[in-house]
């Protein structure tokens, strides 16, 4: 399995988000997912659909995601998860 992990940096959004993604996209990267710099540093799993356009699998905590099993981070549908409790940086 390939997958590209992109932190967004503060004043690179757009790059991060739109550009890198389109490119993403066009080499075929079937999984591209995206670490807001948010308090809970929020990850939106993407997965390359059928139209070789990108959609949202999931949407949630990185200490979550880094805690729990593949199986467990929605693979196969569309989810979105939050945080129980505040996470602290």
């Amino acid at each position: 399995m390939l997958l590209v992990v992109e932190i967004v940096s503060p004043g690179s959004e757009g790059v991060d988000t739109v550009t890198k993604h389109r490119e993403y996209a066009a080499a075929g990267i079937p999984q591209y997912w995206v670490v807001d710099q948010d308090q809970a540093q929020t990850v939106t799993m993407h997965h390359l659909d059928s139209s070789d356009q990108y959609a949202v699998r999931a949407t949630m905590p990185l200490a979550w995601v880094l805690n729990t099993s593949p199986a467990e981070h929605g693979r196969g549908s569309t989810g979105r998860y939050r945080a129980a409790r505040s996470l602290r940086r």
